[in-house]
């Protein structure tokens, strides 16, 4: 009787997935455990070197916004030098051959209907608007009720205003 039992225990192990006979192993706790533990050392290791590739190219970043905040100085107190008027003045006078120009030969320009200087807050806000309107398309009611609608001109420039 022990024989027939070994031989049908032998046929159900033959016949039985591989997989159940792996799990039914005395080790398989063990070596699942075993197996968790050393991926989550691997994802621990990999986040790890991550991060210090990360704090690596920040740090590489600030530096090189520290340096263009410099160039960006630099630039600017070269414009500043550069554009004085004393600097220009000695620039027109050498290289262009330009001199300076006496009072009585000076002339202000004043456009002809330059007149709103004297106007108040509301009157000025008045006028802007008129202007603005000036080049507004309009459409009539009949011809937006027709579906009629033709090539809007809204070009500034294309209109006839001599007064821009």
């Amino acid at each position: 009787m022990k024989e027939t039992i070994r031989k049908f225990k032998e046929t159900v192990e033959i016949n039985s997935s591989g997989l159940n006979r792996i799990r039914s192993h005395r080790y398989f706790p063990v070596t699942l455990l075993l197996c968790v533990f050393l991926v989550a050392a691997c994802v621990h290791v990999w986040q790890r070197v991550q991060v210090v590739e990360l704090v690596k190219e920040v740090s590489r970043l600030n530096k090189e916004s520290a340096e263009l905040m410099d160039a960006r100085k630099k630039v600017y107190s070269e414009i500043a030098t550069l554009s004085t008027a004393s600097r220009i003045e000695q620039f027109a006078i050498d290289s262009l051959g330009l001199r300076r120009v006496s009072a009585d030969r000076l002339f202000t320009l004043v456009p002809r209907d330059a007149d709103h200087g004297q106007l108040d807050d509301l009157q000025l806000m008045l006028y802007a608007i008129n202007r603005v309107a000036e080049y507004v398309p309009t459409v009539s009611i009949n011809s937006a009720r027709a579906g009629g609608v033709e090539n809007l001109e809204l070009d500034s420039l294309a209109s006839d205003g001599d007064d821009r």
